[in-house]
């Protein structure tokens, strides 16, 4: 149980095959070292890819950062470490962050031109042992507490090895980053402190958590992951509640909130389930054959796109009830698909980002 399980899906091994050479070696150079400018770098991997205000960013392997304001034309930003990123998010035109392997967090003040690291992975362990030793002894009845201080011990004896996948703030002070193993940090002074609340989530048997969305309500969301692990939370209250009706154990790696409130999940083997009811009822979504589904968009028009890691690309105009090929390929596997300039995509993956014009 817990942290000491191996990494069983197919998506897990593609995102964490970095750390996992890192892991065998027990060397965090990444950390200390500064990304590397290279003209390539667009046409290099890419984990993410997302629009905010006006402007497209990118996240990939050797601590790639990049900007654009077309997205065609790309910027590399100044970062601080090596680490393999794979997600990144702008409340404002100006704050930023970005989360990846080794559990690292940038920060960006300027419109992610340049960064800093506010957090890394070797604080995890040090920082969870601290304070679930304290939660324990101020709580003595409660049996979980010493559970999650032997788990933290174990996460020291590992080392910076565990990647963040997911980074969502609520506005510029108050933000979460989801990742490996149930791994879950929030902060209420942008990034100047992060505190542990995995005590908060229910999720015992420390399941990755892979996606993050926004419900109705103010700070109402869902996360989505391992084992068909389905979570509703309220930031503001710090709690994450199981549901636990999901009909597929498999894992979801990617979720979309649709206009009318439905929520659609994608995972392994190319399975797709709605819930119209926040779970309470699901609906197996009606789709062509795919390979593993990773990530997904919800376009300005409402319709939502969903990614196959071979490549395949599918399109809903009913709120994710159905589902059918867009004529258009990625040209190879995708690890991410965003919202592009009018009338076309961005998508992400091992030879770097490419638009794709939409069909009228």
């Amino acid at each position: 149980m817990g942290i000491r399980r191996s990494l069983v899906a197919l998506c897990v091994s593609l995102l964490l095959a970095p750390w996992a050479s890192v892991s065998a070696q027990k060397s965090y150079d990444v950390l200390e070292l500064p990304a590397v400018p290279s003209e390539l770098a667009a046409k290099s991997l890419v984990f993410a890819i997302h629009k905010y205000h006006d402007r497209y960013f990118a996240v990939g392997h050797h601590g790639h950062i990049l900007y654009s304001e077309d997205g065609e034309n790309w910027n590399q930003a100044e970062v601080p470490v090596r680490s393999s990123l794979l997600d990144i998010h702008f409340p404002t035109p100006e704050l930023g962050w970005a989360v990846g392997h080794e559990g690292v967090i940038l920060h960006s003040a300027d419109g992610g031109q340049t960064w800093v690291k506010q957090y890394d992975g070797l604080r995890y362990g040090e920082e969870g042992l601290a304070f679930y030793r304290k939660m324990a002894e101020e709580n003595p009845d409660n049996e979980d507490f010493p559970f999650l201080v032997e788990e933290m011990e174990f996460a020291i004896s590992q080392g910076a090895d565990k990647p963040l996948f997911k980074v969502h703030f609520h506005d510029g002070e108050f933000g979460h980053v989801f990742g490996a193993y149930g791994m879950i940090l929030k902060t209420e002074d942008g990034g100047q402190n992060w505190q542990h609340v995995l005590h908060t989530t229910e999720n015992h048997s420390f399941y990755h958590l892979f996606d993050f969305a926004h419900l109705s309500g103010d700070a109402r969301f869902f996360l989505s992951g391992e084992a068909g692990l389905f979570l509703i939370g309220d930031a503001r209250s710090e709690t994450a509640v199981q549901v636990e009706s999901v009909p597929w154990e498999g894992s979801f790696f990617t979720s979309a909130a649709a206009r009318d409130g439905a929520v659609v999940l994608g995972g392994l083997r190319g399975r797709m389930f709605r819930t119209e009811d926040e779970g309470e009822n699901w609906e197996e979504v009606q789709k062509p054959p795919t390979s593993s589904i990773v990530d997904s968009a919800v376009l300005d028009d409402g319709r939502l796109v969903f990614a196959g890691i071979a490549g395949e690309l599918l399109v809903s105009s009913d709120a994710g009830r159905s589902f059918n090929f867009l004529p258009i390929s990625g040209g190879g596997r995708i690890y991410t698909v965003s919202q592009g300039p009018v009338g076309s995509l961005l998508v992400g993956g091992p030879a770097g980002i490419k638009k794709l014009q939409l069909p009228q």
